[in-house]
């Protein structure tokens, strides 16, 4: 009778072993197998399982060549998995954007998800500068373009609305100051402006003595390796501004030809616009060598090309290749290496 029950005991223990086998090797078998028919490595699926990201990836079919790499990887920022699914290159500038734009701008995950599979970051970069967009019209308007990239964005419509929403600027006298048409210094004038020696400019040129300082070591610079320029513009006062502005009436005609006052770059004392003396007309200075070594090496004097070809609806303004701005050599040089205007930068990183 003892070995009966015994007998009975063992049974219901083997059974109730096989219910347990069952019920959480079972699902993981049939998981498994729903996870290797959307195209995962056993690897990668080691890790989602790790990971504890299998549920959100069968409950979306969540597949990508690029997720399939990545989930593996210690890096790998299981809170964006929705984007490794629908992008190919990820990295910590992406995410940083992509939170930026939703706290920022206000747009949501739907739509930064809609963005992130449709465009490259660089075209994704301006919408920090732009009002909150329409996403649907903003991709369509890029993907007209195919040679929007790196360093050319070009746009039928306006995303920038200038003067509206504009920010006032605090603490003009900063070296990093940004002065757009989104952002004013009001009547602001800087206190130590200094005449730039016309050895270096035309006669009656004005620059703050930061800027002025640097600019004649730039000049220096571009002497030593054979590349002479001079400035032929430099600060412009906020009065300056306001003449040039009601020469063409003060309205929106005005607004299409020349900066508002309070809103010229011009009007910090920071900039230059020059020439080579190989060759001085303004319109042929992009053929010369003097501005082939500015682009490469004015950064390491702390000065960047504000208004740079291919950037006028991030700028907004027209391109000016002989237009430098002086922001202090640590600034400029990341400005430089991130291939960004200045007006994406400062809302990415500065703002």
């Amino acid at each position: 009778m003892k070995r009966k029950l015994k007998g009975k005991v063992l049974a219901l223990a083997a059974a109730v072993l096989l219910i347990i086998l069952s019920v959480f090797k079972i699902p993981r078998f049939i998981n498994v197998g729903r996870l290797e028919k959307l195209g995962y490595s056993e690897e990668a699926i080691t890790a989602i399982y790790q990971k504890g990201l299998r549920g959100e990836i069968l409950k979306n079919s969540y597949y990508s060549d690029y997720l399939n790499k990545e989930v593996v990887k210690d890096s790998f920022r299981k809170q964006y998995l929705h984007l490794y699914a629908v992008c190919d290159d990820l990295n910590d500038d992406s995410f940083s954007l992509y939170e930026k734009l939703k706290s920022a701008k206000g747009y949501s995950d739907e739509e930064l998800t809609k963005l992130y599979s449709s465009l490259k970051y660089d075209c994704l970069v301006p919408l920090m500068v732009f009002e909150k967009a329409d996403v649907d019209a903003y991709i369509a308007d890029v993907k007209a373009h195919p040679e929007n990239g790196k360093d050319t964005l070009l746009l039928d419509n306006d995303y920038l609305h200038p003067y509206e929403n504009v920010t006032e600027v605090a603490e003009p006298e900063k070296i990093d100051t940004y002065v757009s048409k989104k952002s004013s210094i009001g009547e602001y004038a800087p206190v130590k402006l200094a005449q730039i020696p016309t050895i270096n400019a035309t006669p009656d040129l004005y620059l703050e003595s930061r800027g002025l300082e640097a600019f004649m070591a730039l000049c220096t610079g571009a002497r030593d390796n054979g590349s002479s320029i001079y400035a032929v513009a430099a600060y412009r006062s906020y009065d300056w501004q306001s003449e040039q502005h009601a020469t063409y009436g003060g309205g929106s005609e005005a607004d299409a030809r020349v900066t508002r006052p309070g809103y010229a770059d011009a009007q910090l004392g920071l900039s230059v616009s020059v020439v080579a003396s190989e060759n001085e007309s303004v319109s042929l200075f992009k053929e010369t060598k003097a501005y082939q070594w500015l682009l490469e090496h004015a950064h390491e004097y702390g000065f960047i090309q504000r208004f740079p070809e291919g950037k006028e609806s991030v700028t907004g303004s027209a391109a000016v290749p002989n237009y430098f701005r002086y922001v202090g050599e640590e600034l400029a040089g990341k400005i430089h290496e991130s291939g960004l205007t200045f007006d994406e930068y400062y809302a990415m990183y500065i703002k």
